[in-house]
């Protein structure tokens, strides 16, 4: 499948900044209005469940979702994780859908998300609220006194920094109309010991990342532990790093899940049963350490979500 022009940014976005977050983050630009909609949606559950799963294929003007549960689009619409949504009903991620849309012509990436919110809100009756919440939270923090960082964790050469700059800089200028970004990274070979330049491999218990700051792999490693975590590190700028680690119980991790529903011909490599649990592991290798606390966590409450009326 050859990828160009604008749906790049959107479809290899997905597995390399979203594999862990469950949702894809809302592409910057100018502000949206909040009652954009498509002007097309066609919704049509799929009777067969138990076959393999179907395509998601977004782009600035159009969605095919093809017989996938709607949990993804939910937590797309809401850009939050599981752990901060609640009151889902459990269907969401057994009932599966295909929905097409067409936006009108000219709508902007960065109206992907209220174009879900608000596809939801008509065919699904989506309803929902805010609260804040004391939660169970993890602190990240240096785990040595003298501050010494792991062997695997490194800042990000100063060449890499200045592509990375160069590429958002380009992004930017996209967003306003002043010309094409320039092409992100290939998604990362599942296999190779380190990540390109800019890009990332997210897998549970597989990862190799490249230009990343501290404070968004702590969004990483919030879903592998299933509950925020708080950057309490001090690092600031971009860092490379790997880490190995065993899964405990977790799948191969939702960039496998997300790369297969694009068709992508890589598989994740089978998790080493010898390898250190996640908390050993970023201690060993990143020099960083998880503290148990607790803290104000944002949530969604759902109201409302109904299975919709197909087509």
């Amino acid at each position: 499948m050859q990828l160009r022009g604008a749906a790049v940014f959107v479809i290899v976005f997905v597995p390399v900044m979203a594999a862990a977050q469950q949702f894809m983050p809302t592409p910057s630009g100018p502000p949206v209005d909040p009652n954009t909609r498509f002007e097309v949606v066609s919704v049509k559950p799929v009777a067969d469940t138990s076959g393999p799963l179907g395509r998601f294929i977004p782009t600035p003007q159009r969605l095919e979702y093809s017989g996938l549960p709607i949990g993804w689009l939910l937590r797309q619409a809401l850009q939050k994780p599981d752990y901060q949504i609640v009151g889902a009903p459990g269907w969401i991620d057994t009932d599966r859908y295909t929905i097409m849309a067409k936006a009108p012509d000219g709508t902007p990436q960065a109206a992907f998300t209220t174009l879900l919110v608000n596809l939801l809100k008509d065919r699904f009756q989506l309803a929902t609220h805010l609260e804040t919440r004391e939660q169970p939270v993890f602190n990240l923090v240096i785990a040595r006194t003298d501050g010494r960082l792991g062997p695997d964790l490194k800042a990000t050469p100063a060449d890499c920094q200045a592509t990375i700059a160069e590429r958002n800089a380009a992004a930017q200028a996209a967003a306003k109309g002043g010309g094409p970004p320039l092409p992100f990274p290939p998604l990362p070979d599942l296999n190779a010991p380190t990540a390109p330049c800019g890009s990332a491999r997210l897998l549970t218990g597989n990862v190799a990342v490249s230009g990343r700051t501290i404070a968004q792999f702590v969004t990483t490693v919030s879903d592998w532990v299933g509950r925020p975590v708080i950057d309490k590190t001090g690092l600031n700028g971009l860092y490379d790093f790997t880490l190995t680690f065993a899964p405990e119980g977790r799948n191969a991790g939702p960039l496998g899940q997300t790369l297969a529903l694009l068709g992508a011909p890589n598989q994740a490599p089978p998790a080493d049963p010898n390898v250190p649990s996640l908390s050993a592991a970023l201690q060993e290798q990143l020099g960083l350490k998880l503290e148990s606390a607790r803290g104000p966590v944002e949530v969604v409450v759902i109201d409302r979500l109904e299975k919709p009326t197909p087509d």
